[in-house]
């Protein structure tokens, strides 16, 4: 990951929590979510199928190129720079607009195991 990932002001593309609940619910989505949370926060509640890799944790090789990919951290702010990443090596990715505050705000389905 590059240094201006991090510090761009450059905006990423984004996914609002109702589009994003709206896709999983239908059939045939081709959704890869990648939450870069701790294993720590994930554990306490995450949406379900979403893969948890820590965002210093991520290696690029190891995320499906042929699926479109949403970013998911706790409030949009780790989740920037994967997305800029991602963007940079050709991947269709997406931010979760407001992370898991925004998710948990509309009150949709989560996995939790506090």
């Amino acid at each position: 990951m590059k240094i201006t990932d991090w510090l761009s002001f450059t905006a990423v593309p984004q996914i609002s929590a109702e589009t994003l609940n709206t896709q999983l619910s239908e059939e045939g989505h081709n959704l890869f979510l990648l939450d870069v949370r701790s294993h720590t926060e994930w554990k306490l509640s995450h949406i379900p199928a979403s893969h948890c890799i820590p965002v210093f944790n991520i290696d690029i090789s190891q995320i499906p190129k042929d699926s479109r990919i949403i970013c998911i951290c706790l409030t949009a702010h780790r989740s920037t720079p994967i997305v800029r990443q991602l963007l940079r090596h050709g991947y269709d990715a997406y931010e979760l607009t407001g992370g898991m505050r925004h998710w948990w705000k509309h009150h949709y389905p989560t996995n939790n195991h506090a």
